[in-house]
């Protein structure tokens, strides 16, 4: 491991630069002031949100401080609504259906554990599929709740043209639409470690307040409900899970933060492209607050959460390091995600701590979560070991 790391007295950038180096922590690690100046706050774009006692209540029973170790089991559900025109019925299905492929085949979701709804599912080709009514989307909403366990991951993919009115957020579905009321209440049913929802409908935006929560990150196309025209988003993202071209810092795999980034940046670039004014404007919320950023990542609101909740597991990541989980191994996978929330609880406090406390336990935490992450590793046998 190179034990320099473990020298005393080393400052934080140092240390962790060190452990970086040798492949002991990933670099969201790093502290927050090696990595760039703090986010303004103005990047947070939506309107106020409602009160916290009401959020925590919507988030159900993931109210809880940070979650537990991962069972490593995922599940997926991909809904596609009403297209409208003929074009955009083709566009969703088409995306509706590349998602549910690329997350069995590239990044390892069992088949039995995905969902397909879509408005035409004979339409839909080899996955199987079921129509995107509400009584459909309902039936696989409550079939969810009853399996999946605390310790398993939930990614649900909305895809289509959405509304914002009097009435409410909304999906435009075959029949009564999907509320974003509808699909809280719903998830709060579901014992989830980690929750993703990305909305990649018109006027998405709005679904930010009524989902957002403890363990979940929500991801939007649009700023605002006023941002009403079809969107391309979508379609980076699902480009973002292809051959990994999304994994931004190249570990072998793909976060929900990466995906994010790289859909972003390269829907701007399709705008500029088509010599086109954007009509929608990505927003990300993982911390609870109900309001979304552009910008997520080190020293902003939001995107630390997303930075640690990958779509599969890949070679050379923290994770993966702990390999095959073996009982010895659980318990240290725990240790590890403590660590990793009091390192994220110490940084956020950064500037109300006294600097040399800070450093101290920073350190501390640093080196210990680099002696988990090499004993997890001397679990592996050589063959699950990373080159």
């Amino acid at each position: 491991m190179g034990m320099v790391c473990l020298a005393k007295g080393m400052t934080a950038s140092l240390l962790a630069a060190c452990l970086l180096s040798a492949g002991l922590v990933p670099a969201v690690w790093l502290p927050t002031h090696a990595a760039g100046p703090p986010r303004p706050a103005a990047d947070s774009l939506q309107p106020a949100a409602r009160p916290a006692t009401e959020r925590a209540h919507a988030a159900g029973p993931q109210d809880k401080k940070h979650a537990g170790p991962s069972s490593g089991v995922r599940y997926g559900l991909v809904i596609a609504g009403l297209g409208g025109e003929q074009k955009y019925v083709d566009q969703h299905l088409t995306w509706a259906r590349g998602f549910f492929e690329v997350l069995k085949v590239e990044h390892g979701f069992p088949e039995d554990r995905l969902y397909l709804l879509v408005e035409d599912p004979d339409a839909a080709g080899g996955p199987p599929a079921v129509k995107s009514t509400l009584e459909e989307i309902r039936a696989v909403l409550a079939e969810l709740a009853r399996l999946v366990r605390p310790g398993d991951d939930l990614f649900v993919l909305l895809i289509g043209h959405g509304s914002a009115t009097g009435t409410g957020p909304r999906l435009n579905i075959p029949g009564p639409d999907l509320t974003a009321d509808t699909l809280r209440d719903a998830l709060g049913e579901i014992e989830a470690r980690y929750t993703v929802v990305v909305n990649g409908a018109s006027s998405s935006a709005p679904f930010i307040d009524a989902l957002t929560g403890p363990g979940r990150v929500i991801v939007t196309a649009t700023k605002s409900g006023a941002e009403r025209l079809s969107t391309v988003f979508p379609e980076h993202l699902l480009d973002a899970l292809k051959a990994q071209a999304g994994d931004l810092d190249k570990d072998g795999r793909v976060s929900v933060l990466e995906s994010f980034v790289y859909a972003r940046n390269k829907t701007a670039e399709w705008y500029d492209g088509q010599g086109l004014l954007a009509t929608e404007h990505a927003l990300l919320d993982d911390n609870g607050d109900g309001r979304g950023t552009r910008e997520p990542g080190p020293g902003g609101t939001d995107g630390t959460l997303a930075g640690r909740i990958y779509f599969g597991r890949g070679p050379g990541g923290p994770e993966a390091a702990a390999g095959t989980v073996t009982p010895g191994g659980q318990a240290l996978q725990a240790r590890m995600e403590d660590l990793r929330w009091s390192i994220d609880e110490l940084r956020a406090r950064k500037e109300q701590e006294d600097p040399g406390e800070y450093a101290a336990r920073m350190e501390e935490m640093l080196i210990e979560l680099a002696r988990v992450t090499r004993q997890l590793r001397e679990l592996q046998t050589p063959e699950e070991q990373s080159p």
